[in-house]
């Protein structure tokens, strides 16, 4: 499973001895026994089972395993990466292109420019998607022009473990317990979820997007609306993750902290564009002229492409032949997911009087339909960090002040089951694995291939939606939701 070198041999133990001293429950057995839960008839047979040293030993074995194998994994691709003599994916090089361009102040998004400087900087030549990011990123991307590309690179993926640690911090804030072996098990759940090892691997943008979110979301609950706005404002970069949370702040009257996010939005726009040497309305023309041929990209097309996670592409896919069709199946699925959604936050801004205050449900929420009914690659996985959180969070609840139902565990368990889709092993161990077997590019794959196998994360981003939305919505009438959403 893993190499037994000295270097994997210290990391073992290192891990073993940490998760050894962490994951340790903190609980008082006799509070426990107080617990109508653990009083259901299935839960003490399974407990003391558990309790087991054979058991308890594998248990910890195959833990210890797969994450020293995810460490070890992680640190070897990040060798790996800053030793090659460049970048291997283009995904950082679009914007590396993007930004030395814009030290020439020239238009990255003009197609014809982008094409001729990605082919003069990279050594890439031929058709090249797009830049169809908005202005506001020009001034954040803008210090990679200042360095080679080797160098850039390297800093790029440093400040991507940067940004992940901050993801983990947050997950670990937002934890309703002291429980030190709930917070290591939230930190190695969080850190599982496909989407920060594959960022970092192809260079993409989801992880700072992540992390701004979640602090913002930090900040927000604890009526910090300022520093919140200016980290939404600057995480509309990438609009598709962001752009549900201005409506939600709508709805929780936190118009102060729409307006800095605006604000910040505009004058980054703005800024992106004089740097650039371009104009709004050159701008304008240039996207309008450039998304047709990015979307027509395989990897971005919804009837070619088999990284997509977003709904969108759940149609095409059924029915590939019949665009009317495929339209109507995905537009019929989002605007039922989306009512869904709706009626929970009417729901509970009604019994809550129509308050400011802001839910992690809610976040949650949110987050989801933003990879659900917009355009989403593997690293938008990011955004479910949060939901990592909640369902932890969800069963602390349910096990200290709730009988234990089976229908509650069956839709948390449904939730579980999705998060584990979003993982490396079936992403990585099983499309890519199944997916090198034909050219998909061309059309190749088997229909019934495309609606199942292929299909799993697009179904498990629908499944994690729908088991929050429930969990959610079962908790709108209990009179310990206060305590469970800690809001402030």
């Amino acid at each position: 499973m893993i190499s037994f070198g000295l270097w994997n041999v210290i990391i073992l133990m290192a891990v073993a001895f940490v998760l050894n001293r962490s994951l340790r429950w903190n609980c008082d057995p006799i509070l426990r026994q107080n617990y109508l839960f653990l009083k259901h008839p299935l839960l003490p047979r399974f407990i003391r089972f558990l309790d087991r040293p054979i058991v308890n030993f594998f248990l910890q074995a195959f833990l210890v395993l797969v994450v020293t194998r995810f460490i070890c994994y992680t640190g070897w691709l990040v060798y790996d990466l800053t030793n090659r003599p460049e970048p291997p994916y283009w995904d950082f090089k679009w914007f590396f292109v993007a930004s030395k361009l814009a030290h020439q102040h020239l238009s990255p998004f003009n197609v014809e420019v982008f094409n001729k400087g990605f082919c003069s900087l990279t050594k890439v030549c031929g058709f090249i998607p797009s830049f169809v990011y908005p202005p506001n990123i020009i001034p954040l991307i803008w210090f990679l022009g200042y360095f080679p590309m080797k160098t850039a690179f390297t800093i790029w993926i440093v400040l991507h473990l940067i940004a992940t640690g901050f993801v983990l911090w947050g997950a670990n804030i937002l934890l309703d317990s002291q429980s030190q072996a709930l917070r290591t098990i939230c930190t190695i759940s969080v850190a599982f979820i496909y989407g920060f090892v594959f960022d970092l691997q192809v260079g993409n943008v989801a992880t700072f997007i992540a992390v701004l979110l979640l602090w913002m979301f930090i900040l927000a609950r604890n009526n910090r609306n300022f520093p919140a706005g200016v980290l939404l404002g600057i995480a509309l970069f990438k609009p598709t993750l962001v752009v549900l949370f201005i409506p939600y702040f709508i709805i929780k009257k936190r118009f102060d902290l729409i307006f800095v996010s605006i604000i910040t939005g505009i004058f980054l726009a703005l800024f992106g564009l004089v740097i650039s040497g371009n104009s709004l309305t050159g701008f304008l023309q240039d996207a309008i002229r450039g998304f047709p041929l990015w979307l027509n990209d395989p990897s971005n097309n919804p009837y070619i492409s088999m990284s997509r996670i977003d709904l969108r592409v759940v149609g095409p896919r059924f029915f590939p032949d019949s665009p009317f069709l495929a339209n109507l199946f995905s537009d019929l699925i989002i605007l039922v997911l989306v009512g869904l959604v709706s009626w929970y936050f009417y729901r509970k801004q009604s019994r809550t009087a129509w308050s400011k205050n802001i839910y992690l449900a809610e976040m949650v929420l949110v987050s989801c339909l933003s990879i659900a009914i917009n355009y989403s690659q593997p690293t938008s996985s990011v955004m479910l960090a949060p939901a990592v959180v909640f369902l932890l969070n969800d069963l602390c609840f349910q096990i200290k002040h709730c009988a234990f139902s089976r229908q509650r565990m069956s839709v948390w368990l449904l939730g579980v089951g999705c998060l584990l889709v979003q993982t490396a092993v079936i992403h990585a161990g099983l499309l890519v694995f199944l997916g090198k077997r034909w050219n998909w590019k061309e059309g190749e794959l088997p229909y019934l291939l495309k609606v199942t196998v292929f299909s799993l994360p697009s179904y498990a981003v629908l499944g994690i939606t729908l088991s929050v939305l429930i969990l959610a919505m079962t908790s709108v009438g209990q009179k310990q939701v206060a305590e469970f959403d800690r809001s402030p």
